[in-house]
């Protein structure tokens, strides 16, 4: 979403979310037997992103460094690594297509 202020032009982001796709993405291509068409792909990111809490946005380039910067530590990335096996595990038993 992108907005303006004093004539600036400015885009909310959910650095999470940035971060989930990312790795969904690569833990998929790796995953020979799991599906890889778009619904698929969506129902496991809100899966990933409804377990792990709150969202975090920014609003500015250094928002969401700050954001994704509080998200690299080794016991962040590890948690999401979790809920993204599991979720892929889920939608791989019980897909919605």
């Amino acid at each position: 979403m992108e907005f303006e202020h004093e004539g600036k032009k400015y885009k909310f982001s959910n650095t999470m979310e940035d971060i989930v796709f990312e790795n969904v993405r690569k833990a998929i291509s790796r995953d020979s037997d799991m599906c890889k068409c778009t619904k698929c792909f969506y129902d496991i990111c809100a899966i990933v992103l409804n377990n792990l809490g709150p969202p975090k946005y920014g609003t500015s380039p250094q928002g969401e460094l700050m954001s994704k910067l509080s998200y690299s530590n080794v016991q962040s990335l590890g948690m999401i690594s979790v809920e993204i096996i599991k979720a892929i595990n889920l939608v791989h038993e019980r897909p919605s297509h």
